[in-house]
């Protein structure tokens, strides 16, 4: 059997839906897959609420003591809710699991066969003095009690976040590896004609106490050294301590023989040294799973992690994700992560999104992710690229000079990217389709992420085939521009997810033909000595040739052009097609180099004015104020005819 949905009312962040205030809708249903499910989400994403949801109704194998607070409750102050629900739904029983719960079992129809299911709900009022609990199970709405066995077989291993890992297994009386063992078959004692028989363990320690016991008696002639020395001594100043008849002696034994005394006093360890935060949690982990593993363990095995992360490297938490993606089988895994590694490395079936008061599952059941999707994601979603799970808002871009610039220009408008949760993400090529579906629900409602998938035209301008055999007139070009354009751009189910499509060819090119086509033209011929220089770095003086050569170079197109209406994009031609295409000038250095002259310019104010206004890079000051929020309206004062 497995947690099949969790819903619940008032609880946290999680109200109430529906116009039916007698009989509202969950503020949450989940759907939980019998297998690896991961919870994905910023701080306060409700990922912990439905964590200790699913603890309050169903318990911990570590029988922690768990009580309801007035913060459990939905809303503040006077307009706090006076009750709240939480309900669990478990699915998937063989017959043997079902025994025990009999009584509190529905049945119901999944294709064409009847199949069992459970409803626990766990109700909470707020009193005047206390906060009164109840928890029931059955088919119908009010059900009955559940306590005793059935309640115990429902209950769940957890482990906390920032949990301390070496004192849970330290010997001691709160010890957890000790609880750990006693519910394990292998220390539950047998039984024989209805008398309990010592387990294995007592009879070593009875053993051992027997040797003991010899150590400290006197020599087989009376006489006494050492131990049997100090203990006739004590025994001797007890005569003295007691009164006449009542003879008391004392012995030495190994304390607490009993099973349970024992197990208390049992440590886990991997070796003598101290061990480091990291590898103590992989152990805690490692021990709280034979919990999961006992093959004669007829109850839920659910295991919940909370920031499954906690003190592992990279490499070590890939590890452990492969490790329970092996044994989906043999049990539920609830887990809650902030790792982009994890978000990039688990099957993205598995993830459930949690953003606001609403959860997203990314199975295909909810999302427009067909199976190409999934495989093409599995192979190409890496750590940079899993920061989109994490986000308020997200920008898709095809390549590195996207990459390096946008976050800059956001700067300068005055939407800095950081500010506002918005994640980058590089897809390193026009593979879009494939992320968009990721924020694509099946049944047409929103996630509420804005998402701006920001692209290149690529159709090439007039001036690309003056020396070409074939040659195109400028009506030719924009014919091309609305067919390219029509092609790309579809209407979203959501209207958060929007296309913004470069006018003209690509980002370098709009950027030489608006306003910054002189501080480009500096960036593009700086890479240029950067790449041609040995050691990466060009030679003292090399930049007062740039900076002449860009001076000179404009001044002498201008005067070329003067009168050519086409002069801003004869100008762009020369600087990104002649300059930079032809002399394979890498595009990420000269991208790199061009953020660098904007962050460093102490002309701020202008160059914003410059963005907002510029009609060749309004698209990606449109992207990011998607993202972001919007901005003031501004005037058009470039021209970007081809």
């Amino acid at each position: 059997m497995h947690l099949s949905e969790l819903r619940l009312w008032n609880f946290r962040k999680y109200g109430t839906k529906g116009k039916d205030p007698e009989k509202p809708d969950p503020g949450l249903s989940l759907n939980l897959q019998p297998g690896l499910n991961i919870l994905i989400g910023e701080n306060d994403s409700g990922k912990t609420a439905i964590i200790d949801a699913i603890r309050y109704a169903l318990g911990t194998q570590s029988g922690e003591w768990i009580r309801f607070d007035e913060t459990d409750f939905y809303g503040q102050g006077d307009s706090r809710s006076s009750s709240l629900k939480i309900e669990c739904v478990f699915r998937g029983f063989t017959h043997a699991e079902a025994g025990p719960f009999l009584e509190w079992l529905g049945f119901e129809e999944i294709d064409g066969k009847k199949e069992y299911i459970l409803h626990l709900r766990m109700t909470a009022q707020r009193k005047a003095d206390r906060i009164a609990t109840d928890v029931r199970a059955g088919p119908d709405e009010i059900g009955t009690t559940i306590e005793g066995e059935a309640r115990s077989r429902l209950r769940v291993t957890y482990l906390k976040p920032l949990r301390d890992a070496e004192n849970e297994l330290t010997a001691g009386r709160r010890s957890r590896f000790a609880q750990i063992l006693r519910a394990h078959p292998h220390f539950q004692k047998a039984s024989v004609d209805g008398v309990q028989q010592p387990h294995r363990l007592e009879e070593i320690v009875a053993a051992a106490n027997e040797e003991i016991k010899k150590h400290f008696q006197p020599g087989e002639k009376g006489e006494t050294t050492g131990a049997s020395a100090l203990l006739r001594a004590i025994n001797t100043y007890l005569d003295s301590f007691f009164a006449q008849g009542d003879e008391r002696s004392a012995k030495v034994k190994i304390a607490g023989s009993d099973l349970a005394d024992i197990l208390k006093r049992l440590e886990l360890s991997l070796e003598d040294n101290p061990t480091g935060l990291g590898t103590l949690n992989l152990l805690y982990i490692a021990a709280e799973l034979l919990l999961l593993q006992g093959g004669t363990f007829q109850g839920l095995r659910l295991a919940m992690i909370e920031e499954l992360e906690a003190h592992l490297h990279p490499q070590a938490q890939l590890r452990l994700i492969q490790f329970l993606t092996h044994r989906e089988d043999s049990a539920q895994y609830i887990l809650t992560t902030h790792s982009t590694t994890l978000g990039a490395t688990a099957d993205l079936k598995k993830v459930i999104i949690c953003r606001g008061t609403e959860v997203f599952p990314m199975g295909p059941t909810f999302t427009q992710l067909a199976p190409k999707n999934y495989e093409f994601l599995h192979r190409f979603l890496d750590a940079t690229k899993a920061n989109l799970f994490f986000a308020r808002g997200v920008m898709l871009v095809e390549g590195d000079a996207e990459n390096l610039l946008i976050p800059t220009i956001a700067d300068i408008i005055g939407r800095p990217l950081h500010r506002y949760g918005v994640s980058l993400v590089n897809i390193g090529s026009t593979a879009f389709t494939h992320y968009e579906k990721i924020f694509l629900r099946k049944d047409g409602g929103s996630m509420g992420i804005k998402v701006a998938v920001v692209t290149d035209l690529d159709v090439k301008p007039l001036e690309y085939y003056e020396n070409e055999e074939t040659l195109h007139s400028a009506l030719f070009i924009e014919e091309e521009k609305k067919k390219r354009r029509l092609k790309r751009e579809q209407s979203y189910s959501d209207p958060n997810l929007q296309l913004f499509i470069s006018p003209n060819w690509t980002l370098e090119y709009e950027i030489a033909l608006s306003t910054f086509n002189r501080r480009f033209y500096q960036a593009v011929l700086w890479a240029q000595k950067k790449q041609n220089a040995n050691t990466g770095e060009p030679k003292e003086g090399k930049l007062k040739e740039v900076i002449k050569k860009v001076e000179e170079d404009l001044a002498t197109w201008k005067s070329k052009w003067e009168t050519d209406k086409r002069c801003k994009q004869k100008i762009a031609w020369e600087i990104y097609g002649k300059t930079m295409l032809k002399g394979e000038i890498s595009k990420s250095i000269v991208a790199q180099e061009f953020a660098s002259l904007l962050a460093n310019s102490s002309r701020k104010k202008k160059d914003r004015t410059i963005f907002l206004k510029s009609i060749p890079l309004r698209y990606l000051v449109n992207a990011i104020c998607h993202v972001t929020e919007s901005l003031p309206e501004t005037s058009e004062d470039e021209d970007n005819k081809s």
